[in-house]
């Protein structure tokens, strides 16, 4: 056989059976990902989890995982929107870029909550224009977010397209009926946070929130503004405030001095390293669930 048609043969070979390279900026979308695409993609995650997305930094090897990937998979909805650009642009991969093939952003197909109205500009905080970004804690709404990964993967492997619509479908099914395992179990109280990265939760199993105890995304509520919201949760039988460990903890503990309400400090993300109790969605739900006094 003539050498350059068995290297092309070859090639073709090597490629038929190539999986589809993803880089996903954090576990919950590695995992929507993996669902989705099976047997046909490699996963790699940029982020693990317990590091605040919005303030993450364009690191060289999140540079080079993005450079040698085929898809890239985001949150979205502005949420890494302070490193993420950076990161593709200096990659040199064209395929990754907005608007490219390979890039994939979940909040595309997500319908948000907490849509601004009117003028946004930064005296507002860390407002995003396009909604409100934490929705991988709503399974429901993390359902919403992988028809996002089905479109960009049939676009990388039209050949696969209806073995991914199949793995997105049995993906629903799971989200569905984890939501309503625990639906059946959600003690219905009057809950806060301190940042707006539990909204989705809340809204999910029909909680009661009474807001955050920022006053202005992103920015430490001052003294007069703790003791205000304070007392209000006081006086409206709050049961529990859900805060991340990156929020100030002098500051959540003022708020428990001044109201008497617990606070509980739980991941809103599934963890790639460290606890064991939010390893997954699944086991991040549950964690949330049993959270609620």
């Amino acid at each position: 056989m003539n050498k350059f048609i068995f290297s092309m043969l070859l090639l073709v070979s090597v490629s038929a059976f190539a999986k589809i390279k993803v880089v996903a900026t954090q576990p919950d979308i590695a995992e929507v990902v993996q669902a989705i695409g099976g047997d046909q993609v490699e996963v790699q995650t940029l982020l693990k989890g317990s590091e605040d997305p919005h303030y993450a930094e364009a690191r060289p090897d999140f540079i080079l995982k993005v450079n040698r990937a085929d898809v890239v998979c985001s949150v979205g909805l502005d949420l890494e929107i302070g490193w993420l650009p950076k990161v593709l642009s200096k990659s040199g991969n064209e395929k990754v870029q907005e608007g490219g093939p390979g890039f994939c952003a979940l909040g595309k197909s997500v319908k948000a909550l907490e849509v601004p109205t009117g003028v946004i500009d930064r005296s507002l905080g860390d407002v995003h224009p396009h909604g409100n970004p934490h929705f991988v804690l709503s399974p429901e709404k993390l359902a919403e977010g992988g028809a996002e990964v089905v479109r960009v993967l049939s676009l990388v492997l039209p050949a696969k397209s209806s073995e991914f619509e199949k793995n997105y479908d049995a993906f629903k099914k799971k989200m569905t009926e984890l939501h309503d395992r625990l639906a059946k179990t959600v003690k219905k109280v009057k809950v806060m946070e301190y940042h707006k990265e539990f909204t989705y939760f809340f809204n999910a199993y029909g909680l009661e929130s009474l807001g955050s105890l920022e006053e202005k995304p992103g920015m430490p509520p001052s003294a007069a503004r703790i003791a205000q919201v304070a007392k209000m949760a006081k006086d409206n039988k709050v049961a529990v405030l859900f805060a991340t460990p990156s929020a100030p903890h002098k500051t959540l503990e003022r708020f428990h001095e001044l109201s008497g309400i617990p606070v509980v400090t739980v991941p809103s993300y599934v963890q790639s390293s460290g606890s064991t109790d939010a390893k997954n969605i699944e086991a991040l739900q549950n964690l949330l669930v049993k959270s609620i006094p």
